[in-house]
């Protein structure tokens, strides 16, 4: 049940950091400071969840 939590968990962030690489696309079209920050900022939040749910399935395997 947990490895299946951590797979949700990693789809989740895989499909956040899918929306947050549109968003820099966007806003390096439009050439929107803020939005480029902030797109920045939600691809360093899909990777950080990321490494949660691994780290958290690895320690339910110990």
């Amino acid at each position: 049940m947990k490895k299946l939590r951590g797979i949700i968990g990693v789809a989740g962030s895989v499909f956040g950091a899918v929306s947050a690489i549109k968003s820099l696309q966007s806003a390096k079209k439009d050439k929107d400071k803020l939005l480029l920050v902030n797109a920045a900022a939600s691809i360093l939040t899909a990777v950080t969840g990321v490494l949660l749910t691994i780290r958290s399935v690895r320690e339910d395997d110990k």
